[in-house]
């Protein structure tokens, strides 16, 4: 009684209240989605809570599980979660909203808005921000890179010199896709500069009042109460869990706090725009890539902080988010005036798989049928002779290593501990367990390689030789210091007999694992060493995913 006394005091419904509308004869029994969330639906874990929109109006919401372990205070339909990337979308709109203002253009350069970068930024529109294909470096690896974590506070003035300190671009602006926390970062601060307001305040005037979304903020002050606000968790052992939280209070990229509540008003704004001037012309814009295709020829697929795509047929419209102990999706089927929304503050929570799956059940009769809406993709068999060509291992993402090798007669893909059995469509071309986008490996003058699409690959990947052997000798020449000025850090590197380990300023020391010649892997990070003409180490540089080849220079004995 005193717990749902509590709720009720906070605004939040018991555990398993919920919202409902008028039952559809298409609508699938509660009972039947409560039990994709079984697994969240007790009073000692965290959880997710569900929202179902149809036609403007919530069909069904509920909570699963607890928004707070410490106070025993359940998750409801009004509980304000942390939506992470999921944030995006509400950075972008604010673009969107100062363009059609006349406040911004979308081909101005960065430069004119953010001065301090380096000239290369001159080449980079806030549309190559908005659509990821600006090249710049994630600021979240390069803090990484640095040794530092998500526990260490991050100033936003810190944020942005640390991305005004890199020496070059990972690519050609335009050129390629490569998904950005450093651009939403700098839409966050365009809006500011263009504005004269926070993107907090900005989006608040601009959207979120409108829309009547009282319980959403951009969230730009760690010391600002939220009421409803649930605290964000990783298992700590089997049964037990730990909160997880961060001095980051940064926009843009993530930040956003809201609500299942307030997410069917932003849903419905999509279909009856009320923002800006009003009519469709806007939501077109927010829900298109850019026409133009990439330099390999591929079509672009990022919209203004959204994803357009396909779900067993239909048209989705879509993007999810995780950081710090929360995971979430937003998930719309624009011609069924349909979406699913899952918020969840359990860091192992896989919303997008429980959002689809809630869209089996509203929408099974709308669903083109398919070979593969029902069972999974019939496999090609291939000859072992033919398999065996491709085992061996390849470099999937910079610093991640994955071997390939043939158990019977099909492969296996072991990455990241987990192994994971491949299904041929061919025999170069294989899926992952219930993917569709597919591995496909190649025979080449020097070997075998691969270009793993689901890991975000476009350039293949050579299958990598033997782990070199490192001597003692050799290991010595690898150890000094080391400075980068990209990072505003320094490194050391020490010998150990015929091993090596790293740390830099702010992390703990970590082994260096020899990949190949003179390349590591040093925690989830490749380190690559450079040589003078002598074959004297100078420095080395640094890549990980979305983050590549930032420099460390060798310090002179001092």
């Amino acid at each position: 009684m005193i717990r749902m006394l509590v709720a009720a005091l906070l605004g939040v419904g018991a555990l398993g209240a919920e919202i409902t509308a008028p039952p559809r004869a298409a609508d699938p029994p509660a009972a039947a989605i409560d039990s994709i969330f079984a697994r969240y639906d007790r009073t000692t874990t965290p959880g997710c809570a569900l929202g179902v929109y149809r036609d403007d109006r919530i069909v069904y919401a509920r909570g699963y599980g607890m928004a707070d372990l410490n106070q025993g205070i359940p998750i409801g339909p009004s509980t304000v979660f942390y939506i992470a990337s999921t944030s995006k979308q509400f950075a972008a709109m604010s673009i969107a909203l100062l363009a059609e203002e006349g406040k911004i253009a979308l081909t101005d350069p960065v430069r004119k808005w953010v001065p301090e970068l380096p000239a290369y930024a001159d080449r980079i529109t806030i549309a190559n921000l908005v659509h990821h294909t600006s090249g710049i470096r994630d600021y979240l690896g390069l803090w990484a890179l640095s040794g530092r974590g998500v526990a260490d506070e991050i100033p936003q003035e810190v944020a942005l010199d640390l991305i005004a300190r890199q020496r070059a671009l990972d690519f050609e602006p335009g050129s390629q896709y490569s998904y950005s926390n450093s651009g939403y970062l700098l839409l966050s601060e365009i809006v500011r500069r263009a504005s004269g307001k926070s993107l907090r305040d900005y989006a608040a005037a601009r959207i979120f009042e409108p829309l009547g979304m009282t319980s959403t903020q951009f969230h730009d002050d760690n010391t600002r109460i939220v009421p409803r606000r649930a605290e964000g968790y990783q298992p700590s052992g089997p049964g037990q869990f730990q909160i997880v939280r961060t001095s980051f209070a940064l926009v843009g990229d993530g930040g956003l706090l809201t609500s299942i509540e307030d997410l069917l008003k932003w849903d419905a704004n999509f279909y009856r725009n009320r923002l800006g001037r009003g009519g469709p012309d806007l939501i077109r814009q927010v829900t298109t890539p850019p026409s133009a295709p990439l330099a390999d020829g591929s079509p672009q697929q990022y919209a203004f902080g959204l994803m357009p795509g396909k779900y067993r047929g239909l048209d989705v419209v879509q993007h999810g988010g995780s950081f710090i102990g929360f995971r979430a999706e937003l998930i719309r089927f624009p011609s069924e005036h349909f979406s699913v929304a899952v918020l969840c503050n359990d860091y192992t929570a896989s919303p997008d798989q429980l959002a689809q799956r809630v869209a089996d059940r509203y929408l099974a009769d709308r669903f083109p049928a398919t070979p593969t809406a029902s069972g999974p993709t019939p496999g090609v068999t291939v000859a072992a002779d033919r398999l065996d060509r491709w085992a061996g291992r390849y470099e999937m993402m910079p610093g991640i290593v994955a071997t390939v090798a043939r158990e019977g007669a099909a492969l296996t893909l072991n990455f990241f501990g987990q192994k994971a059995p491949l299904v041929s469509t061919s025999d170069s071309t294989f899926l992952m367990p219930g993917g569709t986008v597919p591995l496909v490996f190649s025979a080449g003058p020097s070997g075998p390689t691969v270009v793993a699409k689901p890991f975000g690959m476009t350039t293949p990947s050579p299958r990598l030789g033997e782990p070199p052997r490192i001597t003692a000798a050799v290991a010595a020449g690898y150890a000094g210091r080391y400075r980068s000025e990209e990072l505003d850090t320094w490194g050391v590197i020490e010998a150990r007999g015929d091993t090596l380990r790293a740390r830099t300023r702010w992390d703990a020391w970590r082994p260096l694992v020899p990949m190949a010649p003179d390349v590591f892997v040093v925690g989830n990070a490749r380190l690559r060493f450079e040589r003078d003409r002598k074959g004297v180490v100078t420095g080395f540089t640094l890549s990980q995913v979305r983050t590549r080849n930032v420099g460390f220079e060798r310090e002179r004995s001092r």
